[in-house]
């Protein structure tokens, strides 16, 4: 991906050098600089270099070029340039004829130009032209349009990658799960070798790793074939795009035909520059729209039924589905001393590294309570182990990052539109408030695995009134067992057999329980109320553990 010999000479600067010979090669391409000063020079090229030279070798040893040319080394040369008069008065009629007759360009340059300077200006034409070439009109219409702009902006990147160097390129976007390609050359080379998709980050076949760069981490992972080393390999160029120390995205640049040169690694960074300065615009962009869904999530919990012409209007101000389902996650930090709400900047980086962020905002709801809002329609929160493997993983990410914040969860995985948002708010703090009487050793709880206990409004002071005798019974050891037993019984459709097998004890201690039970609560029955009353409250009572039960 170099610069051709002829788009070098129209640059400005190189306005006093000229040719020679060698014209039916103006179109070589230039990609490195190397200098001739030694009879043998040639030897340690690789081609289409520019040859710089001060003619010393040349008056020393007229031959060199001749040899060289012989030899099969000087012809793969981009081109040559000599100072003018420095050792040489003029250039040999022979090396003139010998570039003309191969079609290497020579190129004579004025005495006082420095090496670095010629270097330097080749560099910073390949960078501009690279530059100009990768350059995609701005589109500011983010707001309306988000995703558009992304997908659209990534794929002329990619495009313009393999336009400028003849390598195709990819990009994994970890968060939406999506894949972005060049063109269709990249998934048949994909094809050709038997590769996936994942391979390209984490490679499943037998591989070297070599780092071009640290400081992107950038790095080429070849394939090797144990058994057939002298076979096709293929190779390819990898750099993670990373915000807020997690990756969201790999872009990957195959190198099928050929290793890149050097001046490919200048397009390749500033691909990634590119790519880069997209997710960050995107991210700042999210967080802006975030603060507008977070105050129309308030405001469509103060609203009324009356206001839903009103929240409809603002819905559409703020360019927000009122159509879409969405899956409500409450979370609340009791401990900490500092609120959770004063660290929202932390708290939204945290979630957009995350594999919850690719469909859904986080929202702050009070100081110390938050409620993330996904998309009903992605994957990953289909199954309820799948949602709280992800919500554990945030709640690692919160606690690595503020480690005296303890966070707990109510899910309602019930997909409604932001018009219900307050009834799934409600039922999410619901599952929080029974999950901390019910199943006190757990910080993630579902509202739907609570049944119908999930319906009932029971205030807290008349709970407590209730449990209170339940409470009582439970300081003395020995009724811990029969407490037990009664939940089982009741469960059971009071069976005592049923009761024995599942509790794994003789059907006459059972019975002796449930007498025990009799005596000392004030339960009837043959009253199915009083029955159910008994049985809601055991749901709630909280059992001290114990290593064996009681005979």
């Amino acid at each position: 991906m170099g610069i051709a010999v002829k788009e070098l000479l129209a640059l400005e600067y190189f306005k006093d050098f000229y040719v020679v010979a060698g014209k039916r090669g103006l179109d070589r391409e230039i990609q490195g600089v190397t200098i001739l000063e030694a009879p043998d020079a040639f030897r340690w090229t690789v081609g289409k270099e520019l040859v710089l030279s001060s003619g010393y070798v040349i008056s020393q040893d007229p031959d060199c070029i001749r040899r060289a040319f012989e030899e099969g080394g000087f012809q793969k040369a981009a081109a040559m340039m000599i100072k003018r008069e420095r050792y040489l008065a003029q250039i040999p009629e022979d090396i003139i004829a010998l570039h003309d007759e191969y079609g290497v360009p020579l190129i004579s340059m004025p005495f006082s130009v420095p090496w670095m300077e010629i270097m330097s200006q080749i560099n910073v034409a390949v960078i501009n032209r690279t530059i100009r070439r990768f350059r995609i009109q701005r589109c500011d219409a983010l707001q309306a349009s988000q995703q558009t702009y992304k997908v659209q902006k990534i794929q002329r990147i990619l495009q313009a990658v393999e336009v400028e160097m003849n390598f195709p390129a990819f990009l994994y976007d970890i968060n939406e799960r999506k894949s972005y390609y060049s063109s269709a050359n990249f998934r048949r080379i994909t094809e050709s070798f038997g590769l996936k998709e994942e391979d390209y980050w984490d490679p499943s076949h037998p591989h070297t790793v070599y780092t071009l760069c640290d400081y992107i981490q950038m790095k080429r992972i070849r394939l090797i074939e144990q058994e057939n080393p002298n076979g096709p390999r293929v190779s390819w160029i990898q750099i993670p795009i990373t915000m807020n120390g997690a990756i969201q995205a790999y872009f990957i640049v195959m190198e099928s035909r050929e290793f890149l040169d050097y001046y490919d690694e200048y397009a390749i960074r500033i691909a990634f520059l590119m790519l880069q300065g997209v997710y960050e615009q995107i991210m700042v962009a999210q967080n802006a729209e975030n603060i507008g869904f977070e105050n129309f999530i308030l405001y469509a919990l103060n609203s009324d039924a009356d206001d839903r012409e009103k929240l409809t209007a603002q819905a559409s101000v703020q360019g927000i589905s009122m159509s879409t389902k969405y899956v409500c996650v409450v979370f609340e930090q009791l401990h900490a001393e500092s609120s959770a709400r004063s660290e929202r900047k932390q708290f939204v980086e945290i979630f957009q590294s995350g594999n919850l962020s690719g469909s859904g905002r986080l929202v702050f709801l009070k100081e110390n309570e938050g409620a993330l809002i996904l998309e009903a329609s992605d994957p990953a929160i289909h199954s309820r182990a799948d949602m709280e493997k992800l919500l554990e993983r945030f709640e690692k990410r919160v606690e690595e990052r503020f480690p005296d914040m303890k966070l707990e969860f109510g899910i309602y995985r019930e997909g409604r539109s932001l018009a219900e948002i307050r009834l799934c708010i409600e039922k999410c703090r619901k599952a929080m408030e029974l999950g901390r009487k019910m199943e006190p050793g757990r910080r993630v709880w579902e509202y739907s695995s609570f049944g119908a206990l999930a319906w009932l409004q029971i205030p807290e002071d008349e709970l407590e009134k209730n449990l209170q005798k339940y409470q009582e019974l439970l300081k003395d050891e020995k009724n811990v067992e029969m407490l037990k037993t009664l939940k089982v019984y009741l469960e059971s459709n009071m069976n005592y057999s049923v009761t024995a097998e599942k509790m794994y004890v003789h059907i006459n201690t059972v019975r002796k329980r449930i007498e025990r039970a009799h005596e000392l609560l004030d339960i009837d029955w043959d009253q199915r109320i009083s029955l159910l009353n008994a049985e809601l409250l055991l749901q709630f009572l909280k059992f001290p553990s114990t290593d064996q039960p009681a005979g």
